[in-house]
């Protein structure tokens, strides 16, 4: 990360929220604890880091943000501050070691300012253990310590984390600007309404593209999406020969996952709103026609069956079992 990338990425992705965060700073009142929640890409760890630079920084500028240039704000983005934790999952979970390793760090005072700054990245991918670990600390704030806790789903975050932190919803980037950038690097138009759905990070929009991957999950789910609608068995066949190759590994089964909630909610939305904008243009016609037929009680159930894939995939349940137990449910609520 550049010196000034930080807040030049705040500013432009939540301008509104960076401003408050950095009079909340400047004045000295800041919570104990915030959940920052939003899509990937669309700011949360960007805020997190100017904040920290702002309670750093040698020479704020007259608009009150961080310099960005001074020796502390390149400290920080270069992860070199003893007082500014940052912890992201290891693979695909943020393990117990790493919050004894947080928790540490909470009982230790400030060693070159008066705050000590915690940036946990991926909180929903916290195991059960490890969140009741770090949950004691957030129950009882010590002066001087803010944490902040990002997520992209904050439906997996305990409750009792939830309601002891202030939660910050950021909203995502304008569809129709980021899917603009989308196509100026290069993706066509037809993928970048899809990737625009899942991210705000243009570097995880190209990871989405390389081998044609994200080409091929509109193809293949947009195939087991419409074998479904029309009560067709061989969906469930679909899944073994279309779906699992393009789940290699868990974060791609994650992005499978979100797929098929995108695609179950906007079916729903074009019950009411048939002219919107979907992430799906070439199966408007047939979502279009499933969203004329299917009642707005089995279509709600239907988005509630994909939403509880999330959380059953970060129990660690088999991805092949949890896509199988969908179909058939899915089959079962539209024949």
């Amino acid at each position: 990360m550049q010196t000034t990338s930080a807040i030049e990425e705040a500013l432009d992705k939540q301008p509104t929220l960076t401003r408050h965060f950095m009079t909340l700073a400047r004045e000295t009142r800041l919570s104990h604890a915030y959940l920052f929640s939003g899509m990937t890409g669309c700011g949360k760890k960007a805020l997190a880091l100017s904040v920290a630079m702002r309670l750093f920084c040698e020479t704020p500028t007259v608009d009150g943000l961080p310099c960005g240039h001074c020796a502390e704000c390149r400290r920080i983005l270069a992860g070199d501050n003893p007082d500014v934790v940052v912890e992201a999952p290891e693979g695909q979970r943020i393990k117990v070691d790493q919050v004894r390793h947080i928790k540490d760090e909470f009982s230790k005072s400030a060693v070159e300012g008066k705050t000590k700054i915690f940036i946990i990245e991926g909180a929903e991918t916290l195991t059960p253990n490890a969140a009741n670990g770090l949950l004691k600390f957030i129950e009882e704030p010590a002066d001087n310590r803010v944490i902040f806790l990002l997520t992209t789903n904050k439906s997996l975050i305990l409750p009792t984390i939830i309601s002891r932190a202030q939660l910050v919803e950021f909203s995502p980037l304008a569809p129709k600007a980021f899917q603009e950038v989308l196509t100026g690097a290069g993706i066509s138009a037809n993928q970048a309404a899809l990737i625009g759905a899942l991210t705000n990070s243009v570097e995880d929009a190209t990871a989405m593209t390389e081998d044609d991957w994200v080409a091929r999950v509109q193809a293949e789910v947009g195939r087991w999406y419409t074998q479904l609608v029309k009560g067709d068995a061989t969906a469930f066949v679909t899944v073994q020969t279309g779906l699992m190759p393009l789940a290699s590994d868990r974060s791609r089964q994650a992005i499978l996952l979100d797929v098929v909630v995108i695609l179950w909610q906007e079916t729903l939305n074009l019950k009411y709103l048939d002219n919107q904008t979907i992430a799906f243009p070439k199966l408007r016609d047939v979502m279009v026609q499933t969203a004329s037929q299917v009642d707005e009680v089995t279509l709600l159930r239907l988005v509630e069956t994909a939403l509880q894939t999330k959380s059953a995939l970060a129990s660690n349940m088999n991805f092949q079992n949890i896509i199988e137990t969908m179909t058939l449910a899915g089959l079962d609520l539209l024949k």
